[in-house]
Formats: structure tokens, sequence, C-alpha cells
């Protein structure tokens, strides 16, 4: 019994030992949860590194194309004559090289000329400081008007919000692929009905160095107001859209539209010049055709989207606000009203992301009865802010003139430098100036951080217009955490 009750004294001390044993170890998390913890963080070792620079590229679409010039080739894009090609670098003096891209599909490349990549090898260039245009005025039975178009970046992303293919409307669009490597490509094309379900625009292989053309019609056919989203693997692509009217029997314009500023909530469209009062009554539901100004708008998202545009003459006197409600998937022109002649800023907040860009026309209308009175139009895109500096290059055109808008709360000052000539120009806070070109073929652009900037060039019967886009973020310091 003695060894019994030991045994039990030895157990109850045990429990007695753990009990309190847990009891500290409570009381030790509780005074943790009143004691504070010492403050101590350690920020993870990172460097800021500027990648050694590439080799810069912008890459120029070519002549003017038309589809079925040749009756035994109808689904032949054939080039019309030649394009005017202008180049910018800072410094000026730089060695640029010129790289024709093949055209295998153009029979008159050899004549006409191919697609050009602007090439600037890596110390040569200021970074994102390289700059290219074309201009080509077109002249036939079929095709008659203005073109000009930026030189643009080969990227993987491209939208592009202009053209149309209902009666006498006719698109081509151009996939130009400046890169060693071949680019799959998908063009995706969405209308007032929504997508547009066209299987033979996916998957396009381009090759490296060269262009490939789709029919826009052929994709898409009979739609008043398309949207084409380009997306691309392995190579990069540079993207614009040719559109072509014909009014009765007459030509009544071409253009060609290089990319519009990705999807966001504000868009900003400089320089939208209308040569001639006049216009539709804004939101108007039937408004057919190409001859007064509107604005094209579409939402990539799944939801509806409210969107407020603001129509203000560069002048800065008056403007205009218009609401409307943008169905997801849909793509919708709205007509900006019976304006005066002048120059204009578009801007477009919404609740979700959109692209945009703006139409105008010169020299004529639909409903004319003088056939072979001459017409053009235009289209305008949204550009992205600019950075501190940039280059433009302007190509030979009528009344060539660079647009700056300052979307901010303050005046900026910008220091432009045309063809070694240098002066300042105040850009007036929510506000927009203008600046006619003359005959200079460059302009060197400082002090421009956030402002958007378009060339536009307009006469009589020629109207035209390109937006200035910041460079891509190749270069750009990236921020490094070392393992």
């Amino acid at each position: 019994m003695a060894v019994r009750r030991r045994t039990l004294i030895r157990v109850g001390l045990r429990s007695l030992a753990l009990v309190g044993a847990a009891a500290l170890a409570v009381g030790t998390v509780a005074a943790a949860t009143f004691v504070p913890w010492p403050d101590h963080r350690i920020e993870a070792p990172s460097e800021l590194v500027q990648p050694a620079e590439s080799r810069q590229l912008r890459v120029c679409p070519g002549p003017f194309l038309t589809l079925g010039e040749d009756a035994a080739a109808a689904t032949t894009a054939s080039s019309v004559g030649s394009a005017s090609l202008v180049t910018a670098a800072e410094p000026a003096d730089a060695a640029l090289e010129q790289v024709p891209l093949e055209a295998p599909e153009n029979p008159n490349a050899a004549q006409d000329g191919t697609p050009v990549a602007i090439a600037a090898e890596p110390g040569g260039v200021d970074a994102g400081m390289l700059a290219g245009a074309q201009s080509q005025s077109i002249s036939t039975e079929t095709l008659g008007g203005f073109a000009a178009a930026a030189c643009g970046e080969a990227v993987a992303d491209v939208w592009l919000v202009a053209g149309a293919t209902n009666l006498g409307r006719s698109g081509i669009v151009l996939l130009s692929n400046p890169t060693p490597v071949a680019a799959t490509v998908d063009v995706r094309v969405s209308g007032e009905a929504g997508a547009v379900d066209a299987p033979s625009a996916l998957g396009i292989i381009v090759p490296p160095g060269s262009q490939r053309v789709l029919s826009l019609a052929g994709l898409a056919p009979n739609l008043v107001s398309p949207v084409v989203h380009v997306t691309s693997t392995g190579g990069a692509i540079a993207a614009s859209l040719e559109q072509s009217t014909i009014v009765g029997l007459a030509p009544a314009g071409a253009e060609l539209t290089g990319a519009t500023a990705a999807p966001g909530t504000t868009q900003v469209i400089p320089g939208l010049v209308v040569p001639q009062a006049g216009g539709v009554e804004a939101l108007e539901d039937h408004a057919d055709g190409d001859d007064f100004p509107a604005v094209r708008l579409f939402a990539p998202g799944n939801a509806p989207v409210a969107v407020s545009i603001g129509i203000v003459p560069e002048s800065g006197a008056g403007g205009t606000t218009l609401d409307v409600s943008l169905e997801p998937g849909r793509v919708l022109d709205v007509p900006l009203g019976v304006l005066d002649a002048g120059t204009y800023t578009v801007r477009v907040e919404a609740d979700a992301p959109v692209v945009a860009a703006a139409r105008a026309s010169v020299g004529g209308s639909e409903g004319q009865t003088d056939a072979a009175a001459p017409s053009d139009f235009a289209w305008t895109v949204a550009t992205a802010p600019l950075l501190d500096s940039a280059v433009v290059a302007v190509p030979p055109g009528p009344s060539a003139t660079l647009h700056l808008v300052n979307p901010a709360g303050a005046d900026a000052q910008a220091t432009l430098r045309l063809d070694g000539q240098e002066r300042t120009v105040v850009v007036p806070a929510a506000g927009a100036v203008s600046v006619p070109l003359g005959g200079a073929t460059s302009v060197v652009l400082s002090g421009t951080q956030g402002l958007h900037a378009g060339v536009s060039f307009d006469a009589a019967d020629e109207l035209a217009s390109f937006g200035v886009q910041p460079p891509g973020p190749l270069d750009s310091p990236i921020l490094v955490y070392p393992n």
C-alpha cells in the first residue's frame, strides 16, 4: 500500500507540474498580446538597373494599297504610288538605317516601295528619340485623298479605331513584323452589333522582316463602326488600318490610321481639325456617312460604361459636353454636334476603360449632286501622355500643324526646335495650342511631360492627321531584387 501511495503522490506531483507549465504558457501568450513586440523591419535589398540600350526601331506602313485592282486577282493588295518618308532623331546627325520589309502580297512593291523599318544602333540615338512619318496623295479612278501616318513601334498589343466596310467603304489591316522572329497574330474585330466571328483572323503567321495584309471587309463585312484589336506572340507587330471611300462613282477620301491609346478611363484626342462648319445634331440616332464630326468609342469590358465627351475649341472659348452609355462589346459612333470650323480637343471620361478616335471630313458631302467634287476625311486618334522630351518627323503635306494639349491644372512651358530654330510655347492649363510647322521636317520637343500631341494636315480637299505617341517602356530603368 505504501508503494501505491508513493506512486499516486508522484503522479499527482507530475500532474500539478504539467498544469503549472500550461498555466505559465497561457500566461506568457496572454502577456505577449499586451506587451508590444520590438518594431524592426528589414527592407529587401534592391538596385535600380538601367537595361543595356537595344536597337531602336520604328516601322512605316508603306505605300497605300488597294484590293482588286487586277480583275484576275481580286484579293491582291496592289500599291497605288509611293509614300514620301521622313525620319528624325536626337541627336540630329545620328546614323539611321532604313531597312525595307518584304511585301510579298504587293505585285507593285518593286516600283512603289515597301514598308520600311527605321533603325538606330544602341548608343546612337537618345532613348525614345527616334521618329519617322510618311504621307501620300492618292488619285485614281477609284481612290482619292491624302493620307499621313507616323511610323510606329512594333508591339504585342495594338488597338485600331477607324474604318468601315459598309457600302462604298473598304479597309485593309496592315501587319508589319520588323523583328527576326515570326509573329503569330490574332486580329479581333468588334462592331456596332458586338464581336465579329472571324476564325480565319486568328493565328496568322507574319514571317520575320515582312508585311501581311488583310481585307477588313473579308473579316467583317458591312460594318459601319469597326474597332480592330491586334495581338501577337513571338515577333512584335506594327499595325495600321487603311480606309477608302467612294460616293456614287467618285472617290471620297482615303486615310491611313495608326494605333490609338490603350484602353483607359481617360482619353485625350488632340488636334481634331474641322475644316468647315456643320455636322449632325449630337446623339442623332440615324447619322450615316463620313461627312460630319464624330467620335468612335468602344468598351472592351463586360458591363455598361458611362461616358462623358468634352469637345473644346483650341481657342479655349466655349465647348460642349455629351453624356452617353456604352454597351459592353459594342462600338458606338457619336456625332459631335454642329460645330464651327476650327480645331478641337476631344476629352473622354469613362467609369471603365475605353478606346477612342474622332473623325472629320472636308470638301463636299454625301448629299451633293456634283459627284466630281473632291472630298477627304481623317481619323484623329487618342494619344498617351508624352515624356519630358520627344521628337516628331513631319512628312510633306498641306498646312502641317503640331497640336499640344495640357490636361493638367497648371500652365506648361514647352520648348520646340524646328529644323534647328528654337522657340518656347506656353500650353495653358486644361487647354491647347497649335504650332504651324511651315516646311519643317522635324520637331524636337522638351518640357512636354504629361502633354498630348498630334500633327494635322488640311487643305480645300485634303485632310489627314496622326498622333504623337510616347516610346514604349523597353528602355526604362528596372527595380531588381536579387536573391
